[in-house]
């Protein structure tokens, strides 16, 4: 297979597989105003309830979470890779659960367009020997008042990086950092497998699949509202593919849970 037609499918997959049904979203609520910022902003509003604050912590679980995008193989002492990630997440926006803790610059400025939120992200990662990858991410919108750090560590259990099929473990943690409203994190766990297939001396495709686990904690600091602090427990089913090609990596990634999510990587390393 050329190396074109390996680049347009990845493209048709992303295509097909962001058409989640979050996409259809109608009646608009209400949008909170405030000018301090130049895109929309966390900031608590005094109608979040107690379920909506806990729906937020569900599913911004899901929007925030570490996806290296990456197959079970590990990458080799002394190896690693730069990254450009895009995360697209499919929540429901007129939900209180996002309404009502987000604020925006005026009220036609929805927090997004299209089919769900949109996140990118610079990550970097390293083979620190020869079966355990670690790798941090980090992401701001300088126009914002948050951003999301992250690093995850993973184990080769099965394969190595020399077998067709391999099997790996990964646990990471992910933290907002920027708003004084709250505090919010999320803790997961993913068992991942995959099969390289080499294309050529210099390309290879991994397909592969996994589960994982998760554990959300949202805790308020506002003046405005008095909210317990959450723990929600969950879990989503991954389905990707990388195609390396020499030193260059693009991957694509669907998850399924509560929200859906599509991700997409382009990165080098050696």
């Amino acid at each position: 297979m050329k190396r074109g037609n390996l680049t347009m499918t990845l493209a048709v997959a992303a295509t097909v597989l962001v058409q989640t049904p979050a996409a259809a979203q109608s009646g608009r609520p209400t949008l909170h105003i405030n000018p301090r910022w130049k895109e929309c902003s966390f900031q608590l509003d005094p109608a979040l309830t107690q379920t909506a604050w806990r729906q937020f912590t569900q599913e911004a679980g899901l929007v925030a979470y570490f996806r290296p995008l990456s197959d079970a193989r590990p990458m080799g002492k002394g190896h690693f890779e730069v990254s450009m990630l895009q995360w697209k997440t499919g929540i429901n926006d007129t939900d209180a659960a996002w309404n009502d803790t987000f604020v925006h610059p005026d009220s036609t400025h929805w927090l997004f367009e299209g089919s769900g939120l949109q996140f990118p992200g610079l990550m970097v990662r390293a083979g620190v020997s020869n079966s355990t990858d670690v790798g941090v991410y980090v992401t701001k919108n300088p126009n914002a008042n948050y951003g999301f750090f992250g690093a995850q560590v993973q184990r080769n259990f099965i394969g190595g990086n020399t077998g067709e099929w391999a099997a790996a473990g990964r646990v990471s943690v992910t933290s907002l950092y920027g708003p004084d409203d709250l505090d919010f994190a999320v803790i997961g766990w993913d068992l991942v497998a995959s099969r390289e297939i080499a294309l050529t001396s210099w390309a290879a495709l991994s397909p592969y699949a996994g589960v994982s686990s998760y554990l959300s904690m949202s805790r308020e600091k506002s003046d405005v509202v008095d909210l317990d602090n959450e723990y929600v427990g969950g879990s989503q089913a991954m389905v990707g593919a990388a195609l390396q090609l020499s030193a260059a990596r693009i991957a694509i990634e669907y998850n399924k849970a509560t929200v859906n999510s599509i991700s997409m990587k382009v990165g080098f390393g050696r």
